[in-house]
């Protein structure tokens, strides 16, 4: 059934399977482009939009087929359906599928931002209707479940009961190999400021899924920076910003000067392997 987000439709949106001849899975994962109406706009030296789309069009460039395009959240830096609207679009127009999760930027706006960050005001907003949750989407033999740690108005994440109760069922049904997206992160990445932003429920989330021998990974974005680490045999990969990444093990906020715009790719093989890695934007100011 189309969904639409009031002025769009896109009839095959979300997309719920997708089958390869050689059963390998190349997922594209794009993360924190931080949007803005003003496609101008300039965060930390980047023009934000320039920056998506050229690590976009360099991804799709590169000598792998995409089977599927990952947005995992904060896809706007300021809650506007037009922005959408442009993200869906261009999407749309590689011909490729894809799915879009909220971060908190998707439901928080950061009023008040010439102010110290503790005297800021955070207004909730509702996510926006094509962005997904509790959604299964088979890749093959794989299943890839999306889940929604947004909370409106707060930066950091939480599961949640209704999205713990629905992984349970999912998982408990599954006999293929899984691999789950969300925005916040569920391990600290030994950055205090990070941290204080992590998924609140990440130990629920851990208890739900370790007895699931069939998830493979998590991953997420959020961090803007590259992790790569695991759990109870689960993978777990946080993934670069596709504008300004933040400098690892900072205990305060910090941008590193240093990183350059990425994205990840993910290989889910037929055996249940996943390989995956990380690469840059070759022309940071593009």
């Amino acid at each position: 059934m189309p969904v639409s987000d009031s002025s769009v439709e896109f009839v095959n949106y979300p997309p719920t399977q997708i089958t390869t001849e050689d059963g390998v899975i190349n997922i594209l994962q794009l993360t924190d482009p931080h949007l803005y109406l003003d496609p101008d706009t300039e965060t930390a030296g980047i023009n934000n939009y320039q920056s998506f789309t050229a690590c976009l069009q360099q991804a799709l460039n590169e000598n792998i087929r995409c089977d599927l395009i990952l947005l995992s959240g904060d896809l706007v830096n300021e809650v506007k359906p037009e922005i959408y609207q442009n993200i869906y679009q261009l999407l749309e127009k590689t011909g490729i599928p894809f799915v879009c999760i909220a971060g908190n930027h998707d439901v928080t706006d950061e009023l008040d931002t010439h102010l110290p960050f503790s005297e800021r005001r955070f207004e909730a907003h509702k996510p926006n209707t094509l962005l997904l949750s509790r959604h299964c989407l088979t890749l093959n033999d794989w299943r890839l479940l999306l889940i929604d740690s947004s909370v409106p108005g707060e930066i950091y994440g939480t599961v949640g009961n209704k999205n713990l109760n629905w992984l349970s069922q999912k998982l408990a049904n599954s006999h293929h190999p899984v691999i789950i997206a969300m925005h916040h992160h569920v391990l600290p990445m030994d950055s205090a400021w990070i941290d204080h932003h992590i998924t609140k429920d990440a130990e629920e989330f851990w208890q739900q899924v370790e007895g699931y021998p069939a998830v493979k990974a998590i991953v997420s974005g959020h961090v803007h920076q590259n992790f790569e680490s695991q759990r109870a045999g689960i993978k777990v990969y946080a993934t670069p910003s596709t504008c300004y990444q933040f400098k690892p093990k900072s205990d305060n906020f910090a941008i590193d000067d240093q990183a350059v715009p990425g994205y990840r790719w993910l290989s889910l093989t037929k055996q249940g392997i996943i390989k995956s890695w990380i690469t840059s934007l070759e022309n940071k100011k593009a």
